[in-house]
Parts: C-alpha cells; sequence; structure tokens
C-alpha cells in the first residue's frame, strides 16, 4: 500500500511539473503595441476575441485570439505555434500562422496571424479642382 501512494504522488508530481510550461521554450519577445477586444454576431450568438498588434521582423503584425478582454501591453515570451500550420492545398504565398504567448501566471494562449501591416484603408488624397 506504501509503494502505491508514492507511486501516486510521484506520478502526480511528474504530471504538475510536465504541466508547467519551460520559458526557454518560448526564445521570441513580442512587444504588444496596440490591443483591442472585438464582438462579432452571428445567428443569435455573440463571439468575442482579442485583436493585438506587435512588431515581427520589422513588420507591424495583427494577431487574434478567442480570449475575450484586452491584454495589458508590453513584451511577452512567445514562439511560433505548432498548432497553427498551412492546411492542405494551400500555396506557398498564403501565410498561416500563428504564435504561442508564455502569460504571467504560465498558461499559453495562442494567436493567429490575421493581418499584416498598418490596418485600415488610407485616406485618399484632396486634389484641387
Amino acid at each position: 500500500m506504501r509503494k502505491l501512494a508514492l507511486a501516486l504522488i510521484l506520478l502526480q508530481t511528474s504530471c504538475l511539473l510536465a504541466a508547467t510550461p519551460n520559458p526557454a521554450d518560448f526564445p521570441m519577445k513580442m512587444h504588444i503595441t496596440s490591443s483591442a477586444s472585438r464582438e462579432i454576431a452571428a445567428d443569435g450568438v455573440t463571439y468575442t476575441f482579442q485583436v493585438i498588434q506587435t512588431v515581427i521582423d520589422g513588420r507591424q503584425i495583427e494577431l487574434t485570439t478567442t480570449a475575450g478582454g484586452v491584454l495589458a501591453l508590453g513584451d511577452y515570451p512567445a514562439r511560433v505555434s505548432p498548432k497553427t500550420a498551412s492546411p492542405k492545398g494551400w500555396s506557398a504565398y498564403d501565410i498561416v500562422k500563428g504564435y504561442d504567448f508564455l502569460m504571467p501566471d504560465g498558461k499559453i494562449r495562442t494567436f493567429r496571424v490575421t493581418g499584416i501591416g498598418t490596418s485600415g484603408t488610407p485616406a485618399p488624397t484632396a486634389t484641387n479642382p
């Protein structure tokens, strides 16, 4: 009975340690420059998601996740997400990519790339008649 109890304690401890992400696995630092919460209503259901802006390799990137609320601005450890791969049959010029962020509480949140460059449409230039 003691051996069984010891085995259960060791198993529980190893499971808890395995569940804690290693910060070294998140080699990138993502600096969040903008954060917003968006809602879309469809078929009587409201969907909430976060939209953040960051700079990756000198390019402005928009990332989105299904979490609600607004993410605090600042730096977050990140990595390219292994969960977000290009669907079969997509071309090499279509970007289907995501990033895993390590939150301060140790949880991982996955964001998908939903935009590149500055958002919005540039204003038309005024012309004199």
